[in-house]
């Protein structure tokens, strides 16, 4: 059993849901690769909500298929049916609703709400009890079943679940789960796993986001009683994960011999916001942005993820394409479509860019935004994965291309390089964006597969013979990262 936990610090609460949303599915596609069927227990509260959010809005969600995952919970709110303050109720409102008949209805297990049937937390608990129990495997030496990733989140107490500190819910041990009457947090009467329940998970994930949970999770970290600070008995059998933001791991600190925090990406505030306001500065640069900033806003309102380039950036891209006199662009990454603007101002009225984009929600955003520029004639949205678009564009005998932006899921950057070669000329520019991660690229034992993905890119860059190149790390209103530039000899 593996009981050292990994910690991986991101620089915001937004930033930290996301990057979980990421990891989550991740995790979820290599698991089905594996076994059937997966089983995830969600969590509340505020990351939590926002992680099952951003799931629903990834484009990566419909890798995963949903009706083979099964979904509980690791503690519910004791309240009617439908009430709004259930964590049921809001996993439907961020996710469930969202996948509709993708998700079998019998294959979503919410912790029994109050009604006259079941009048209290323990007749609850007996029930979910029962529930777990159905699916546990016939060998299992807890009857709960083989859950595969766990998420918890913390509170600034420390508690976990529903399992608060000097409450005698955190001894029981002969039950998978428990009815919490007088928890200190409202409402009083509540459902939890227990700790024999949560330590049976392969994977315990614990997100906590805010300076309010610092001094929690420095002491959970540093081995303090599960009695005093519940979170510390969080453990998985395989592994346990604690994910969080800059402030939360404000008072993390690690000795000598200890498992490593890993840093996402600095934080957005100290160093982060004079890189903002130097970004601020340079404006006058960079010329007119009243069409950038309205696709950037249009993005912000259908909720794209707001990871597109900088103006800064995106100027550089600009002039990239007029410096190298690029009339044919390729760039695989639509998102909102703001770089894809960018891209086709330095093509030039004779110019084009083929966009490649994954989801056709995010798609879409972008063709309304770009149609309405002078530019949007001169834009090609290619919807699908990336790496068929791109190998059947060799298939066909495609053009090759003077100028390549690649801004895709950094775990297939090593497959993508491959294919653009493969499209390009000798000449030809590639330009691939966020390759520094923060400074994580130098950890060959990083758990982030976007991390190791990089790292494999950059190592067969390397050892190509039919491409020379550098990387720029940058730093701006995005933080710490960076550029590969490469060009095809």
């Amino acid at each position: 059993m593996n009981r050292a936990p990994h910690v991986v610090v991101h620089p915001d609460a937004d930033v930290l849901a996301e990057a979980t949303a990421a990891r989550l599915l991740t995790r979820l596609v290599d698991l089905q690769s594996d076994h059937s069927p997966v089983h995830v227990v969600l969590t509340g509260g505020t990351v939590g909500i926002a992680v099952l959010r951003a799931v629903a809005a990834s484009p990566v969600r419909g890798a995963v298929d949903w009706s083979d995952v099964h979904v509980w919970w690791g503690d519910e709110r004791f309240l009617p049916d439908g009430d709004p303050d259930r964590n049921e109720v809001q996993a439907r409102e961020a996710l469930l609703d969202a996948l509709g008949d993708a998700l079998p209805a019998d294959h979503v297990h919410a912790m029994p709400a109050r009604t006259a049937q079941v009048p209290d937390t323990d007749a609850a608990a007996r029930l979910y009890a029962a529930e777990l129990a159905r699916h546990a495997p016939a060998d299992a030496a807890l009857a709960v079943p083989s859950f595969d990733v766990l998420l918890l989140g913390m509170g600034p107490d420390g508690h976990v679940a529903s399992l608060f500190p000097g409450h005698a819910t955190l001894s029981v041990s002969d039950r998978t789960v428990v009815g919490e009457e007088d928890s200190p947090k409202p409402p009083p009467p509540r459902v939890s796993l227990t700790f024999p329940a949560i330590q049976a998970a392969a994977e315990v994930w614990v997100v906590a986001a805010g300076d309010g949970k610092a001094d929690a999770v420095a002491a959970a970290l540093r081995g303090a009683p599960a009695t005093e600070v519940p979170a510390a008995g969080a453990v998985g059998v395989a592994r346990t994960l604690w994910l969080l933001d800059v402030a939360a791991a404000s008072h993390v600190t690690v000795d000598p011999g200890d498992t490593p925090v890993h840093p996402a990406r600095p934080a957005a505030d100290g160093p982060g916001s004079t890189w903002a306001e130097v970004d601020d500065l340079v404006a006058p640069l960079l010329g007119d942005l009243t069409v950038p900033d309205g696709i950037a806003k249009a993005a912000a309102t259908a909720a794209l993820p707001e990871i597109a380039v900088t103006a800064p950036q995106g100027r550089l891209l600009e002039l990239l394409a007029r410096a190298t006199g690029s009339r044919r662009v390729l760039e695989l990454g639509t998102l909102g479509g703001y770089s894809t603007w960018w891209l086709a101002r330095g093509a030039g009225p004779e110019g084009i860019v083929v966009s490649l984009e994954l989801s056709a929600d995010h798609a879409a955003v972008a063709r309304h935004s770009l149609d309405a520029t002078d530019i949007g004639h001169r834009v090609q949205i290619e919807v699908g994965p990336a790496a068929s678009t791109l190998q059947r564009m060799i298939d066909d005998g495609t053009e090759p291309f003077d100028l390549v932006f690649v801004d895709a899921d950094k775990q297939s950057l090593a497959r993508y390089l491959e294919l653009v070669v493969a499209l390009s000329r000798p000449g030809t520019v590639i330009v691939v964006d966020n390759v520094v991660r923060g400074g994580a690229v130098l950890e060959a034992d990083h758990p982030d597969d976007r991390v190791q993905g990089t790292r494999q890119f950059l190592e067969r860059a390397a050892q190509r013979a039919d491409v020379e190149g550098t990387v720029i790390q940058t730093v701006g209103r995005k933080g710490y990262d960076g550029m590969a530039i490469l060009v095809v000899r």
